[in-house]
């Protein structure tokens, strides 16, 4: 469905406010610079989104979304417990390499505070109690070896984040092709990670 004049430029804010949000932090940002790098003043961006915070919930929305939106497109058809995390893993290293502030902004907003980062975390939650039924049934199963799920998932969330936002750092000093063969390896590395993460013992 086609979005109307209005909706598209509101999609367009929000994505401009995400680079910037995640280049620069919360704080650094301004809404002048926003508004200007969407090619239109500031009164019109306050149109939209009458405060920076209301810009900045929107974003952690819209976050939440395309992440949940990347992860259950990569979850389907996957059946056991390593294809649905290895699914994962690529699909979120996949959207930062077509989205390279995504792991800024997510940093950014971990660092405003548990009020801010569950706004982001509370679109991702039906995911997040889908991913612990995964990892109780694996260990059912035996796939993978008995621990904690709930703190499994975190350990392997920030595994991945990390890993992402070390990335696009790097990225943003060395530049696009290096930075991209940085992100590669990283997904490599993570994968290995959460391999030994879950191998069962013994």
């Amino acid at each position: 469905m086609a979005r109307t004049g209005g909706e598209k430029r509101r999609h367009e804010l929000i994505e401009e406010a995400i680079r910037h949000f995640g280049r620069e932090g919360y704080h650094g940002a301004s809404l002048d610079a926003i508004a200007s790098a969407a090619g239109i003043r500031k009164q019109t961006l306050l149109y939209y989104f009458p405060t920076k915070e209301a810009l900045l919930e929107a974003c952690l929305t819209k976050a939440g979304e395309r992440v949940a939106q990347a992860v259950v497109e990569a979850l389907a058809g996957k059946e056991t417990t390593w294809e649905r995390a290895e699914a994962v893993i690529h699909a979120v290293f996949r959207l930062a390499g077509e989205w390279p502030e995504f792991p800024m902004f997510v940093r950014e907003a971990g660092r405003l505070g548990p009020e801010a980062f569950e706004r982001f975390a509370a679109v991702l939650d039906p995911l997040r109690r889908r991913a612990i039924g995964f990892l109780e049934n694996g260990m059912k199963e035996g796939e993978i070896r008995r621990q904690d799920p709930a703190l499994l998932l975190f350990t392997l969330y920030t595994a991945v984040v990390g890993s992402l936002t070390e990335a696009s750092v790097l990225r943003a000093v060395v530049g696009e092709d290096k930075g991209r063969a940085s992100l590669r390896r990283r997904e490599k590395e993570v994968v290995a990670f959460v391999r030994n993460a879950l191998a069962p013992t013994g």
